[in-house]
């Protein structure tokens, strides 16, 4: 779903309905929260379902949820993006503004039952990657309530006196800064170890990443409650990105001691290019006071480096890795000492993935530039390079779940299905021998 959502809003900006200096308009904003809450939300939550067992050692509560959360938050972005367009005239999108908030926040709700259970019974927070999970789901509850407050404002319903343009930096602080970031950060201390075979464990660098973005979250949760009524100026929001950029560098300066620390000599493809990823997340901090203080273009960059730069590339590079992961475990973990099973690199095609992961790079520097001078074309040709690498990844993904990276000697008979739970199996390619790409 969360690809899916990413080709859409990609396909959307290539076609000229977001760019430089028209991120107000009705379009503009379908698009941005198609990325921002269909991809980036959606992968994020899919992650945390699948690595918040990784990190509490423990079975996740409830996960029969999982699905009806997925829908929820499928059904909430589309939603608010038909209600988007209907502040530009789109008729069937009236209503649709109003409704959204609540079919999202049943979805948060669901995929929040799962989560804090489980975090609670494993008592979490005394771990660093657990803090840094429980303080992103702070963010996401601070998210929720500022976008739902600005969209009952756009909807026409006075629920409170809220002022958008002033409340809208605190709910990309909480949305960028806060719940994606944070929780990358969380999953990103047990990925980055596990991949590249360093030492994990708490040290000061963690203690204060944490005690940083703790201080940065309630700050901006603080400062967001007067902005909603129109009480606070714009350069209140000063304070929490300051704090937020210095917990990126102290974040910055944690991965590259576990970097250096590593035992793995060559670093797979998904951690070299998460390298690009942590590089636009220090541009992005350090353009997060300028994007406050003066707003325009300086804004418009902060904030796609942050989604597009650090996050997105950041999910992609390591998307490759866990597919490929959970595919070998899915096929291969229960054959070990019956027969010989490939390694789980042999699975991807490491040369292709890295390829497109250049190009997405490629359009992030290129689409930041392009905002930089405002050229709006130069946008738009940004965002069809960023779709041909998305779509060259997707393509990749589809690749390691039919194993056609493997001689079809080594492949088993019956294969997952490509996207349902195994449980869910009868489909007509589960029992064919794929042919070889």
């Amino acid at each position: 779903m969360a690809l899916t959502f990413l080709f859409a809003s990609l396909s959307l900006a290539a076609a000229g309905l977001a760019g430089p200096g028209i991120w107000g308009a009705g379009t503009s904003l379908a698009v941005v929260h198609l990325f921002a809450l269909g991809w980036l939300c959606s992968m994020m939550l899919g992650a945390l379902i699948q690595f918040t067992p990784v990190l509490c050692a423990r079975a996740l509560a409830l996960p029969t949820l999982a699905l009806p959360a997925l829908l929820l938050i499928g059904a909430g972005t589309a939603m608010l993006a038909a209600g988007f367009l209907w502040l530009d005239g789109w008729t069937a999108g009236q209503g649709a503004l109003a409704l959204a908030p609540a079919v999202l926040a049943a979805g948060f709700a669901l995929a929040a039952a799962m989560l804090v259970p489980t975090l609670v019974a494993a008592r979490a927070f005394r771990e660093p990657e657990g803090r840094m999970v429980i303080l992103a789901l702070g963010a996401l509850a601070g998210l929720w309530i500022t976008g739902a407050a600005m969209a009952a404002a756009l909807a026409g319903y006075d629920l409170l006196p809220v002022a958008v343009p002033r409340a809208l930096p605190f709910h990309i602080l909480l949305g960028a800064g806060g719940f994606l970031s944070l929780a990358a950060f969380g999953v990103s201390y047990k990925l980055f170890a596990m991949f590249l075979l360093a030492p994990e464990g708490d040290g000061p660098l963690r203690r204060a990443v944490f005690g940083g973005a703790a201080l940065a979250l309630a700050m901006a949760i603080g400062l967001a409650v007067p902005s909603l009524a129109g009480r606070a100026a714009l350069p209140a929001g000063l304070p929490v990105a300051l704090a937020a950029a210095a917990t990126a560098i102290l974040y910055l300066a944690e991965i590259r001691r576990l970097w250096r620390s590593r035992r793995r000599p060559q670093p797979e493809v998904n951690m070299r290019w998460s390298r690009a990823a942590l590089a636009f997340l220090a541009l992005s901090a350090l353009l997060s006071c300028p994007a406050l203080l003066w707003g325009g273009q300086w804004a418009e960059v902060a904030v796609f480096l942050a989604l597009v730069g650090w996050l997105s590339t950041l999910t992609l590079s390591q998307m490759v890795k866990i597919v490929s992961f959970l595919t070998w475990i899915q096929v291969f973990a229960s054959q070990i000492g019956r027969r010989p099973v490939p390694l789980v690199t042999e699975l991807t095609d490491a040369r292709a993935a890295g390829r497109m992961l250049a190009l997405w790079c490629l359009g992030v520097l290129c689409g930041a530039l392009a905002l930089a001078l405002g050229h709006a074309a130069g946008f738009r040709l940004a965002a069809l390079i960023l779709l041909a690498a998305a779509l060259g990844i997707g393509r990749e993904a589809i690749a390691i779940r039919r194993l056609r990276h493997l001689d079809p000697a080594r492949r088993p008979d019956r294969l997952p299905p490509l996207i349902l739970p195994v449980s869910l199996q009868g489909s007509s390619h589960d029992n064919t021998r794929p042919a070889r790409a």
